[in-house]
């Protein structure tokens, strides 16, 4: 059953109007069933899937809306998959934000972004979602998407990962038998517990498969270039304090007081989602960007994961969280531009980090060559990047990916 979903508005203007939209849904059958209490491995698989550079660059035999023209329900077939079901779901002109049963989706025009954690089989859906992009999308047949790339985190728990997921090995040889040029990385430390993989595919585009100037985006720029800006931080051992207020004993939160968290009855929504709400303003995330939405889920007994964009773009951010003693983790994402932000992309590591205290965690930054304020081009010139208080920069290792800088950098804790 799907019904209107409350969404926490991070605005001091606590105006309903403001944070309910009926284009908003949540899949209460899937929201009601979920039990969290076996999770235990929180670091995602993260796969994205470029079809163009962009909205109003998308090959000339898709449809004006390209992907985000697919019906749910096709999406939700490829997620079973995958091993997982969709939550909820918000969305603006430019991106679809899917609240998922392990971590999150992002839909646009031109790319797809997919984050599962768990023992989840991502790449068993890669095949149908190319497929989808094809038969539905109407992007060519035979052509190779644009760019793609998947990434990770080393597991926790390896020995449980299910087939394709066993080794990083076996998870390239699946990536290579779809994709052309591409290339596979081992990013710092083996004997660390945050190296990282990459692997990173890219065709070059053929103007005769690209279509200019859509009427629901501005005109590219005369050179072709474009900016785009990812961050993603990855952290482990949460301080325990921290840690406790991603547990949920499925009370409903006090609407009366002044959190931030939405004040539609709660007969309209499930638990999950009406403390998720109040888990987002408690912790302050809801504060990070203003003027986000934010569409959250708190599981039981314990976890936390939440989507948020920034209003009428494609800005989004993600955040998910095991809190479980022993191996707690916590995955923060987002390509909000500190163009919008006004923050330095450092300031944005300080702010989460605050929120959950890991005794270790590393830092990764894609930006496309020559974007401005660039945390990336500051490092690669050999300008020390500010402190993080309370940290030791262990790593910092810097690649130059086609029309990308990408940076890694790893912390620990300091000794009290």
């Amino acid at each position: 059953m799907v019904s209107p979903i409350a969404i926490h508005s991070s605005d001091q203007d606590h105006n309903p109007a403001h944070q309910i939209d009926n284009s908003y849904s949540v899949n209460h059958e899937a929201s009601v069933t979920l039990d969290s209490t076996n999770a235990f491995e929180g670091p995602e698989k993260l796969l994205e899937v470029w079809f163009a550079p962009d909205s109003f660059r998308l090959p000339a035999s898709m449809v004006r809306t390209g992907l985000k023209s697919v019906d749910r329900s096709l999406w939700e077939d490829m997620l079973d998959l995958v091993h997982c079901k969709v939550l909820s779901v918000i969305g603006t002109e430019e991106v679809d934000a899917y609240l998922l049963s392990e971590s999150a989706m992002f839909v646009f025009p031109h790319k797809l972004i997919l984050k599962t954690c768990g023992t989840t089989t991502l790449l068993n859906g890669l095949p149908r979602l190319l497929e989808i992009a094809r038969d539905e999308a109407g992007y060519p047949q035979g052509l190779e998407p644009w760019h793609v790339f998947y990434s990770r985190k080393n597991f926790m728990f390896p020995d449980r990962q299910l087939h394709p997921h066993r080794s990083w090995k076996e998870e390239v040889k699946i990536l290579d038998a779809h994709f052309s040029n591409g290339s596979a990385y081992m990013v710092g430390r083996m004997n660390s517990d945050h190296h990282w993989y990459l692997y990173s595919a890219k065709r070059d585009a053929s103007p005769s498969d690209i279509k200019i100037g859509s009427s629901f985006a501005p005109v590219p720029p005369a050179d072709g270039r474009f900016e785009d800006e990812t961050l993603e931080i990855l952290m482990t051992g949460l301080d325990e304090k921290k840690a406790a207020q991603f547990y949920n004993d499925r009370l409903v939160p006090d609407t009366a007081s002044d959190s931030g968290s939405s004040s539609v009855a709660s007969d309209d929504l499930d638990p999950g989602h009406v403390a998720g709400s109040e888990v987002t303003a408690k912790c302050g995330l809801g504060k990070l960007y203003p003027s986000s939405r934010i569409d959250s889920f708190s599981f039981s007994p314990c976890g936390y994961s939440a989507n948020g964009l920034t209003d009428k773009t494609h800005n989004y951010f993600t955040v998910h969280v095991t809190p479980e003693s022993g191996f707690s983790y916590a995955s923060f994402e987002s390509n909000v531009p500190s163009s919008v932000s006004k923050m330095n992309p450092l300031d944005v590591v300080n702010y989460v980090i605050n929120i959950f205290g890991p005794s270790h965690f590393s830092v990764t930054m894609f930006e496309t060559r020559g974007t401005k304020h660039s945390f990336a081009e500051a490092s690669i010139k050999g300008v020390k990047p500010s402190e993080i208080p309370g940290y030791t920069r262990s790593d910092r290792i810097v690649y130059e990916l086609d029309e990308y800088d990408l940076v890694f950098l790893a912390f620990e804790k300091n000794a009290r």
